[in-house]
């Protein structure tokens, strides 16, 4: 009898990654049921969006964020944290000196910039960055030097919001000054002069995310000197972390202030799946990783799609599209766009191209229609803009990936009507 139990124990641990492997999961059977009619899968316009295509400049390494300059210029800022001026009328400019040093893999570092709201007359901006460590120089770094540092138990990188300023002929970043070390995603200035800052939930430490005293998956809330603002929703609470505005957050990569409200709304990349756009309420939960319309990789369950006291998204997809930026059109340049939200997507499997919402209901926050536009186009859209003259600026990712056969260069896109 022995025997035949120790042969069974030896062929369970030998032949189970092969079963497992025989069986796994596909993960786009039994897809989650939505809380309320018209959370997802919302139908595409009956007659298609007309728009002409422009090619503003080109060349672009791994941009990252864009922003609109009250010249009309816009100033573009790439992961290897350098700046560049482009213009409708003469292009783009050389890197614009006087920026923070950037540890930066793969070009891949600097998380964002965003304009004060005030920039008009103070030039203000702000940066979120990792800084190498103090003494080391900046610049590029490989995956192995990030690895090894880890290994050795050395700090790689330091995460830091700095304000700036951009001199008055966009020609040098001026008065660069760390407000405070934050790990960071998007930033983005509220209308009290305060900012939100989101941070990444995703990876190795998904319960690490539900705890108030850390700060993954989180979005914040400082004072523009780093300081934190007494109304916040745990300011004076002992034990938390009291730049903390909201929690439950896998990965915001993009956000805006709502141009009624005020009120902050981000989109949120999932799993397989449970990409989330999200009204941003103070002291709430968002769920990550109890709570979610995805799932694991491998397609099994990763936990209940509604729970009490778990703030629902106003719209998730599955499967994902993989999201970056958000914004609302409030321009009189396409009319039948105002009102509307542009966010971009970046999925190898379900599509590269630029989302159009079509807001509408209570309070306009229900999604009417779902239109993909640049579809052919077939590039990562990283972030999107208005522009003073009321075209959309669309920022589109470079790609360099032998496996997949795509190289393209970054470009920046001027959306205007036939």
């Amino acid at each position: 009898m022995n025997m035949f139990k120790h042969l069974f124990v030896f062929l369970t641990i030998v032949l189970s990654p092969a079963i497992f492997a025989a069986v796994a999961v596909d993960p786009f059977v039994n897809p989650p049921t939505p809380a309320y009619e018209g959370q997802t899968g919302a139908p595409a316009p009956e007659i298609a969006s007309s728009y002409q295509v422009e090619v503003l400049a080109t060349g672009l390494v791994k941009p990252r964020s864009l922003e609109v300059l009250p010249d009309g210029n816009l100033l573009l800022a790439d992961g290897r944290g350098e700046l560049r001026i482009i213009s409708p009328e003469t292009g783009m400019s050389d890197p614009i000196p006087g920026m923070p040093s950037v540890r930066s893999v793969n070009d891949r570092g600097l998380a964002d910039i965003a304009l004060a709201n005030d920039f008009a007359s103070s030039r203000q901006f702000f940066i979120a960055y990792p800084a190498p460590p103090s003494g080391e120089s900046g610049g590029p770094a490989s995956a192995e030097e990030r690895a090894r540092a880890a290994e050795q138990g050395e700090t790689f990188q330091v995460n830091q919001i700095a304000r700036a300023q951009l001199s008055t002929d966009n020609s040098r970043v001026e008065k660069v000054e760390v407000i405070t070390e934050l790990p960071s995603r998007r930033i983005m200035p509220a209308p009290d002069g305060t900012l939100y800052i989101s941070t990444v939930g995703a990876g190795g430490n998904r319960k690490e995310v539900q705890k108030l005293n850390t700060l993954l998956g989180k979005m914040m809330r400082i004072n523009t000197d780093g300081s934190i603002p007494e109304d916040n929703p745990f300011y004076g609470r002992s034990l938390v972390q009291q730049e903390i505005f909201s929690w439950g957050h896998r990965d915001p990569d993009g956000a805006m202030i709502h141009p009624e409200t005020g009120e902050l709304w981000t989109i949120e990349h999932g799993p397989m799946g449970g990409d989330e756009l999200n009204r941003i309420l103070p002291g709430n939960n968002y769920g990550w990783p109890f709570v979610t319309y995805g799932k694991n990789y491998d397609g099994t369950e990763i936990g209940a799609s509604a729970r009490t006291h778990v703030e629902q998204p106003l719209y998730y997809w599955f499967p994902s599209l993989a999201l970056s930026g958000l914004m609302m059109y409030t321009g009189e340049m396409f009319p039948d766009w105002q009102g509307d939200i542009f966010i971009g997507a970046m999925s190898p499997s379900q599509g590269k191209f630029l989302v159009r919402l079509e807001m509408g209901g209570e309070e306009g926050r229900t999604v009417l229609e779902e239109e993909h536009l640049l579809v052919n186009d077939d590039r990562r859209v990283r972030d999107i803009v208005q522009g003073i003259d009321g075209a959309l600026y669309v920022l589109t990712d470079s790609e360099d990936d032998d496996d997949l056969d795509r190289h393209f260069p970054g470009e920046v896109l001027r959306l205007t009507p036939l």
